[in-house]
């Protein structure tokens, strides 16, 4: 699973924005902007693109996300 995958089974898993920010220290607006659908995937730093596939790659290793 590629990264730009991972994001978007962490935004769209039903986890609140406040938690995915809090967890992997992305800015809450940007979270929920990706989550919304008004911020592309594209368009997100390369270090938050890292934290997020980080912050789901700790959730599936704990089963907490369906892959």
């Amino acid at each position: 699973m590629g990264i730009e995958e991972k994001i978007k089974a962490l935004v769209t898993s039903g986890k609140s924005g406040y938690y995915i920010s809090k967890e992997s220290g992305v800015s809450q607006a940007t979270v929920s902007r990706l989550i919304s659908g008004e911020y592309d995937l594209g368009n997100i730093s390369l270090g938050n693109a890292a934290k997020l596939e980080k912050l789901f790659d700790r959730l599936t290793e704990q089963s907490e996300l369906e892959q």
